[in-house]
């Protein structure tokens, strides 16, 4: 398969559309934006992660996680694996090119009715509950959602699961639509995909192409028509100036964030926000602390979604619930798709009118990937919060052999074998409050772990478990040690939908409010994913927030007289201008950080820096200088990179202005001197404001009486020009300067790129430090 995104060094000024996020929503929003015409840049924190990329062992799977918590932050900022620790509910979400839909359980159905016509949700929603239906079909066809096979080998937890189901009467134990291929094929996209081979190990990433995400659907349909797709880029904010919508964001993985909070822009007509629950209300937080004027309401009523998690450990039958991992997946014992088999208890029946306490149980898999962990860790949590459903001496006898077993064989044998992991959805009060501390989103819930709704999901999943015989384990941290905390996969609300300002943030088409009181919205933001929803749903979100993202997208056209075209062509999303992973040369890159002074209308770099320093007149950058391909610039006699970043000067603009067509070389030679070398920055820089400079600097490697290596290296003379050229009229002249502790945060951002193995990496570091030490060698000594 092709790749989807383009390098950050083609981003664009301006679009007609720009959406904040790759999962479900903003897949969905590229997709429809770019069939309907417009020019669309697609902006995605994670990574692009293809098929048999994904982790499939401890060691690989642990460098994948990320992990927030209250006052620091652990692990790569675009780890797919994103742990959010709160001291009342956790949550995990994916962060990659396809959002969570990456690591999800795939299935797709539908809230029952009495949820969507409650009156939370704006009355033009509820009364047009056909378009709604209709967006909800488009959805299903492009994610290919069906029930497991019934002529393929029945899973052991799917059996396991019909049994549990026993104590319900007929029709609670059902196979849910997935988003999952069980047939080899071009999808509607035009992407190649294999059947499902049973592996289990959907939550970590299908490495055999065979799920459903918007990285195989959406995304491809969204590049086919045009839209630019951009990985690594995390949104900050967003602000509406002189008529059009300003995005602010940070590059990932450059280490920019070691120099401050500095910032790029780009611009566009539309902003959809689809960043994923956290992300969206984060954004929105954060841009309203910045000016923008929103609902007061930002923040308010997060739901978890009613999720609870469990296990049914050692039971007296098979489960074969944990992924195959790096092993080959077992084609007449699959452990099967992560969720395959659904006891529904939502309906009146199972009820007695309490629609609220209706819930679905649902198995689930242990990922392949963390297998080795999974005996000791049941066997502590049984130890401390087990409670075996049935009793007698053989049963003890059968119970500590197959303990035993998984101890000394492994995680698939005997007691994790016999295993059944469970995810539950219920509805609780829907009361969390999202909030930023230290510019770090946080949640804040009062006991939202001791609802008694989540006492009747525990007394479920205790028959249940009692049906297979084993051990009832609840989630390890649902105990009076942790004060009940739950942990949720299935974050939503925070920017929900309301009929004005004073009860939500957006209204049914997704714009967002341009106010605290109110109709009145914003001409072109918009908010198009779970963050939106304004209440738990009491089953799998993904439908509701993929039906929700297509009927915003009807409505975003049809405002402005646009056309979507909703025909599938077949279109070959393997020939459509992709690129296969590079085969080139490492490349190399570092971030730097200069700061001085600067003034306008001087003659001379010196004058300038003083009378900048008197005025106070500050000129400072974040630049990070990239190369694609190391050998390259090595070779080349100009020693060219890109550069990219921000520069920050108040005198020609109140925020970062945006580096554009940025040029670095380095140790260029001397055309009349053999003893002097240049280090060269030029390049474009934009304000927010719409005006546009010209920055040209130089650094000049000589050696002049006495120890000066330091100073020539960190010492830059800077033109600044009022134009976008250097023929432009000179606007001021000034000096920058590498102080010490940022040379040496510089020092840790040196990385060569397009590489992961440790033997490249000292290569070709070896060979950028043997270039510059001999250029240093050859002018100093």
């Amino acid at each position: 398969m092709d790749r989807l995104s383009t390098p950050i060094k083609q981003i664009k000024e301006h679009y007609n559309v720009i959406v904040v996020g790759s999962g479900y929503g903003g897949s969905i929003s590229a997709s429809r934006m770019a069939r309907a015409g417009k020019s669309v840049c697609l902006l995605e924190k994670g990574r692009e992660i293809h098929p048999g990329e994904y982790p499939d062992k401890e060691t690989t799977a642990h460098k994948e996680m990320q992990m927030d918590i209250e006052g620091k932050h652990v692990g790569s900022e675009t780890g797919l694996y994103d742990f959010r620790f709160n001291k009342d509910i956790n949550v995990f979400q994916g962060c990659g090119l396809g959002g969570t839909s990456l690591v999800n359980a795939n299935v797709s159905l539908p809230p029952e009715e009495w949820v969507m016509k409650h009156n939370e949700w704006p009355e033009e929603l509820r009364k047009d509950r056909e378009l709604l239906a209709e967006c909800q079909d488009l959805a299903l066809n492009m994610l290919n959602a069906k029930p497991y096979p019934n002529d393929w080998p029945v899973p052991a937890k799917l059996k396991s699961m019909e049994i549990a189901s026993g104590q319900w009467e007929n029709g609670a134990f059902y196979r849910p639509p997935i988003n999952v291929t069980f047939s080899d094929g071009k999808n509607v996209a035009g992407v190649e995909q294999k059947a499902c081979n049973g592996c289990g190990d959907c939550v970590t990433g299908c490495n055999y192409s065979a799920k459903n995400t918007t990285l195989m659907n959406y995304l491809p349909d969204a590049r086919n028509h045009g839209a630019e797709i951009f990985t690594e880029v995390a949104v900050d904010r967003v602000e509406h100036k002189n008529g059009k919508w300003v995005v602010r964001y940070k590059v990932m993985g450059t280490g920019q964030d070691k120099f401050g909070e500095s910032t790029s822009f780009i611009t566009a007509d539309i902003v959809i926000l689809a960043a994923g629950t956290l992300g969206t209300a984060e954004i929105m937080i954060r841009s309203k602390n910045e000016g923008l004027s929103v609902s007061n309401m930002v923040g308010k009523r997060f739901t978890g979604n009613g999720d609870f998690l469990g296990f049914g450990y050692n039971n007296d039958v098979r489960a074969n619930a944990i992924g195959a991992g790096h092993k080959k997946p077992d084609a007449n014992d699959p452990v099967g798709p992560c969720i395959t088999g659904i006891i529904d208890l939502r309906s009146s029946s199972y009820t007695n009118g309490k629609e609220k306490e209706g819930m679905v149980i649902e198995e689930g898999v242990i990922p392949g990937a963390l297998s080795a962990f999974v005996p000791w860790m049941l066997t502590f949590a049984s130890k401390f919060t087990g409670d075996d459903t049935d009793s007698g001496f053989r049963d003890f006898l059968r119970e500590t052999w197959r303990w035993l077993g998984s101890i000394f064989r492994g995680a698939y044998k005997g007691a994790t074998a016999n295993t059944m992991t469970y995810l539950v959805m219920t509805h609780d009060d829907g009361k969390g409050e999202l909030y930023l501390k230290d510019e770090r989103l946080r949640i804040d819930w009062d006991d939202v772990g001791k609802q008694s709704i989540f006492e009747k999901v525990s007394r479920n999943l205790r028959k249940v478990t009692k049906e297979l015989g084993g051990i009832y384990v609840k989630n390890p941290s649902w105990n009076k040690l942790f004060k009940h905390r739950l942990t949720t996969v299935h974050p939503l609300g925070g920017c929900i939908m309301g009929e004005d300002a004073e009860k939500g943030v957006v209204n049914h088409k997704g714009q967002v409010f341009s106010g605290t009181t109110g109709t009145d919205t914003f001409d072109g933001l918009y908010i198009s994913d779970g963050a939106i929803i304004p209440r738990t749903l009491g089953v799998n979100p993904l439908l509701t927030i993929s039906a929700l993202a297509e009927r915003n997208s009807k409505y975003i056209a049809k405002d402005r007289g646009w056309e979507i075209d909703y025909s599938l062509k077949g279109v070959d999303s393997e020939k459509k201008d992709g690129k296969e992973k590079s085969d080139s040369p490492p490349g190399i890159q570092f971030t730097e950080r200069m700061t001085g002074f600067f003034a306008e209308g001087t003659n001379s770099f010196e004058e300038g820096y003083e009378k900048g320093e008197s005025n106070k007149s500050p000129l400072s950058f974040v630049l990070t200088v990239h190369s694609d391909n190391i050998e390259r610039m090595l070779k080349d006699s100009n020693h060219p990179a890109e550069l990219m970043g921000s520069v920050q000067a108040p005198a020609l603009s109140g925020d970062d202005l945006t580096v554009t067509d940025g040029l670095f070389n380095l140790f260029t030679e001397d055309p009349e001197d053999d003893d002097i070398r240049y280090m060269k920055y030029n390049m474009k820089l934009k304000s927010e404001e719409g005006q546009t400079f010209y920055f040209e600097g130089q650094k000049i490697i000589h050696d002049d009486p006495g120890f000066d290596l330091w100073a020539d290296t960190t010492t830059l003379f800077v033109t600044l020009y009022s134009g976008d050229n250097s023929g432009a009229p000179v606007l001021g002249k000034g000096i920058l300067k590498i102080k010490p502790d940022d040379f040496r945060k510089q020092i840790g951002t040196v990385k060569i790129t397009g590489t992961e193995k440790n033997v490249d990496q000292v290569k070709y570091k070896a060979k950028f430090l043997k270039f510059f030490s001999e250029n240093i060698i050859d002018v100093y000594m």
